[in-house]
């Protein structure tokens, strides 16, 4: 961020953040000095801003030479505080720039620098004077035009110079950045002929309107998110509000600089968890990506999240111990809410449930289960990108070569590697609570199977737990006006009694009976659904949900006693 943009407001939703926040909520205490003093205008403008004052800098020190009631100076200091809610433009400018900057550390690794420096002075790789944004957008547009000009499919395309992985690549908003002097249209090699945007040939953008990526806790969405943004390089929003803990860190410590965000012009995909939860901002959707997890792993997963309020750890089994009760009761209120989420999004978008002679509307949907995602991934991606990429009505349109290349090459595949191969748990944002290592037989498919049921494996649950789950789900039943009453535990293929789950997703017996029929053969209507209208699932007094971190508090004295957590 250079200095010239301090004189303008950025808005993060309806606040405002001044230059000056932008400024604090980049810089920390050594890197805001070192720079700031690099300016002398800025160094006498600024500094004095952040300067710790003299009477708080003045200590006691008796000496032999000074009396023991005078006071020595210490030298000046600067204090630097990082904003509470940080805003997206900033973190994502901050994240652009640590790419960049370890792009160039691992060309040193690589003995590369050398030959880095000799290809800046015979040509310029970036045009002079580009944000970080319109960097971001200059590298999307040569990936376009290369592959568009080559007329080359998938593993044939060569990676350009500056390809580090997917890793470093810069991410970027919907559009352009509305006050540059950069034209971001695919252009001809070596001239500057711009591409007609109704040729054929040209990659289809992701359609216009908000993407919903709609999920109970726990169940990918973080995953899914990341293999997202690898593969289009656009932010992904979310409409939790950006100062809650979890989201500050998925923000800072993750790279998902979108959290906060639902204006669809900037982030076409968001996350939610709506009707579970209540984001803080309503808007309206005209896709929806269900993301399924089967609820065991599930709700275990969002017990320790309750208990460690991070994404990423885990408590250990005293715990699970000590609070026995509370975890059974959780459960089974869990698992309720569960099937009421499934159940509100199957009745509200265009499948086969939403209407009494079963010929859908609402807004298109695609359902994803979270399972399919680590084994399948490959595939599952295609799909998801066939979903936001081809319009409605074109659903048994094929991918373009352009975006079938991006996934691979966001997965790591090269041209001889089967898809079997991938290890999802390297591909997001943090590693998973419960991850595998990729190293056992078939290119780690067996040990993906695995993982699927861990929480069942670890007899986290009773058999009367389990029992009262599938008798929850008997209850929750949702109706088909064909077919009757349709248990969602089996919709899913997550019937530990009638489909031996989750034994079904090693021998891969996950089809389901009722599966085929979910989705219309034609679309009745187009329509959007508005987005965190309307009452949460849970009831208001339920200790359950966010009540659980009054909870948890209550337990570990304001968190200043956290519970212990299993060494990773």
């Amino acid at each position: 961020m250079g200095f010239q943009d301090c004189d303008l407001i950025l808005t993060f939703g309806d606040n405002e953040l001044h230059s000056l926040s932008a400024i604090l909520s980049f810089l920390n205490e050594v890197d805001g000095t070192s720079l700031l003093i690099t300016n002398i205008h800025w160094s006498r403008r600024v500094l004095p801003v952040f300067r710790i004052p003299h009477h708080i800098l003045k200590t006691l020190e008796p000496t032999k030479e000074r009396a023991n009631n005078e006071r020595k100076l210490l030298k000046t200091r600067h204090r630097f505080q990082i904003l509470p809610v940080q805003d997206s433009f900033v973190l994502l400018q901050r994240l652009n720039t640590t790419r960049l900057a370890a792009r160039l550390r691992q060309k040193r690794r690589n003995g590369e620098e050398a030959e880095a420096r000799a290809s800046l002075k015979e040509s310029q790789i970036y045009p002079y004077n580009m944000s970080t944004d319109e960097m971001a957008w200059y590298e999307w547009t040569k990936d376009r035009s290369s592959f568009i000009m080559n007329n080359q499919i998938e593993s044939e395309i060569q990676p350009n110079n500056r390809d580090a992985g997917p890793k470093f690549d810069l991410l970027r908003y919907r559009n352009p950045p509305s006050n540059s002097n950069f034209d971001f249209r695919p252009k001809m090699k070596n001239t500057n002929t711009s591409i007609p945007q109704h040729l054929e040939f040209l990659p289809p953008k992701i359609l216009p309107g908000a993407t919903v990526l709609s999920s109970y806790p726990r169940s990918g969405n973080t995953l899914l998110r990341s293999l997202l943004e690898r593969i289009t390089n656009i932010v992904t929003g979310s409409d939790t509000r950006p100062d809650r803990t979890l989201s500050k860190a998925l923000a800072v410590k993750h790279d998902l600089v979108g959290e906060g965000i639902t204006n669809y012009k900037r982030a076409p995909i968001i996350k939610t968890h709506f009707p579970e939860r209540r984001g803080y901002m309503m808007y309206n959707a005209t896709r929806i990506i269900l993301l399924v997890r089967n609820p065991y792993d599930a709700i275990d997963s969002y017990w320790n999240m309750c208990c460690t309020n991070t994404h990423t750890d885990s408590v250990t089994e005293e715990i699970y111990d000590m609070y026995e009760e509370m975890f059974r009761s959780l459960a089974c209120a869990e698992m309720s809410t569960w099937l009421r989420f499934h159940k509100y999004w199957l009745q509200e978008c265009n499948t086969t449930f939403k209407s009494s002679d079963g010929s859908g509307g609402g807004p298109p949907i695609l359902l994803i289960r979270f399972e399919d995602l680590i084994r399948q991934t490959e595939s599952v991606m295609e799909q998801v990108m066939t979903f936001i990429t081809l319009d409605d009505q074109n659903t048994g349109g094929e991918l373009h070569p352009f975006w079938k290349w991006r996934i691979r090459r966001a997965l790591g595949l090269t041209e001889s590697q089967p898809s079997t191969s991938v290890i999802t748990s390297n591909l997001g944002s943090y590693k998973p609570r419960s991850h595998d290592d990729g190293t056992s037989h078939n290119g780690g498919q067996r040990s993906k199977s695995s993982s699927i049921g861990k929480s069942l494996g670890k007899n986290r649950y009773t058999r009367t737990d389990v029992e009262k789950m599938h008798q929850l789900a008997e209850e929750e039943s949702i109706n088909h006006p064909s077919n009757g009453n349709v248990n969602i535990l089996q919709l899913f293929g997550y019937d530990i009694t009638t489909q031996n789950f989750p034994s079904n997703f090693e021998r891969d017996e996950t089809t389901s009976s009722h599966w085929d029929y979910i989705y219309p053969q034609e679309y009745r209507q187009k329509s959007t659904v508005r987005i965190n209208k309307g009452k949460e699932l849970r009831p208001t007094d339920s200790p359950f949900g966010r009540a659980m971190t009054r909870w948890r508090r209550s337990q570990t004295d304001d968190d200043a006693k956290p519970f212990p957590i299993k060494n990773k």
